[in-house]
């Protein structure tokens, strides 16, 4: 497998770097911002969506652009189109976050609260793909065990940011 290939999970191809990349860029993003409290439900779904729809809009560009130099001629429609719909699939990273929040608001839960459980679920995502990756490697015993935690430790490091990132602030605590 080349590096950026898309894999299966389920039905969905995905390309698990670029996963990566969106939840590490988006849980940043959560964390250093600081005024949940101040905010309405759609404000929390613009700064939750918004930096997804900036990476999936950096994909598409880049990802003409490199077609566009591997070709050496301008794209056709079709050609634009295919990018575009490749590129789509991505978008996809942002439903879980929404639907916590989706779920969370409708209890009750505050936007403070329901932003730490988005950050913790994102940091426990690091885990699951550094599984995925395990085991489509092959990786059994410890050697998976690893696999996971490095997932898991690159997590704890964005948590550590958090505590850095918002001295005064209260960390994540389940």
């Amino acid at each position: 497998m080349s590096i950026g290939q898309q894999t299966r999970v389920g039905r969905l191809k995905i390309r698990v770097d670029r996963v990566i990349y969106t939840t590490i860029t988006l849980l940043t993003v959560l964390i250093i911002y600081d005024g949940w409290a101040q905010l309405r439900f759609w404000d929390v779904v613009t700064v939750i969506v918004g930096p997804i729809v900036a990476i999936f809009m950096g994909h598409v560009f880049g990802a003409a652009l490199g077609t566009r130099v591997a070709l050496g001629r301008p794209l056709i429609r079709q050609e634009r189109r295919a990018v575009f719909v490749e590129e789509c699939r991505f978008l996809l990273v942002a439903v879980p976050p929404l639907a916590i929040l989706v779920v969370l608001a409708i209890v009750g839960v505050s936007y403070t609260r329901i932003i730490q459980v988005i950050v913790f679920t994102g940091v426990l995502s690091l885990g699951v793909w550094g599984g995925v990756a395990g085991r489509r490697a092959g990786l059994t015993g410890w050697a998976l065990v690893l696999s996971i935690a490095s997932g898991l430790i690159l997590g704890g490091i964005i948590l550590v940011l958090q505590a850095v990132l918002q001295p005064g602030h209260e960390p994540f605590r389940p």
